[in-house]
């Protein structure tokens, strides 16, 4: 399977998993598993910047392109620490027909389509939800196109309509 990974190094100076380390676990976990690393792409802060996702945002183009089946993690504390931030991006990765897989034996709850957590539950609920409600709309708005629907605008009390004949 190919797979594209994600590495960053944390903004606190105090953690020690820099990007070189996460990059190795990515390497090591490959190749015990067979999986073949199409690309590394990393964030590392720079003194002076605010914290960027420009290599998130060349992850999700390499899988926009079709080059990788998969994205591959060094744990989802890679994603954000913030817990509802991580199951949104996991959810905007599965909605591209993505599979998230994690070096971390611990992350295999949370990567199931049911994790123990109630909070990730209810997030990927509301998530799930939200979704619905959109595909009702377009689907909704494809079906009034194409039935030629004529919106008639209601003046309220009080209120002229230009070419009504009491103005």
């Amino acid at each position: 399977m190919r797979v594209v990974a994600y590495v960053r190094e944390s903004v606190d100076p105090a953690e020690d998993r820099s990007a070189f380390a996460q990059q190795e676990e990515i390497r090591r976990y490959a190749a015990a598993h067979g999986l073949d690393v199409v690309a590394i792409c990393q964030d590392i802060p720079r003194p002076g910047l605010p914290a960027g996702r420009e290599g998130y945002r060349s992850l999700l183009d390499i899988l926009a392109a079709g080059h990788a089946e998969a994205v591959l993690l060094p744990g989802l504390l890679t994603l954000s620490a913030d817990l509802v931030v991580q199951e949104i991006m996991l959810w905007d990765l599965r909605a591209r027909t993505t599979r998230v897989l994690s070096t971390n034996p611990d992350d295999l709850d949370v990567l199931g389509q049911l994790p123990a957590d109630a909070t990730r539950r209810f997030v990927r609920d509301v998530l799930a939800r939200v979704a619905e409600h959109r595909a009702v709309l377009a689907q909704a708005a494809s079906a009034l196109a194409h039935e030629g629907v004529v919106v008639h605008l209601v003046p309220s009390a009080g209120t002229a309509v230009p070419g009504d004949a009491d103005t």
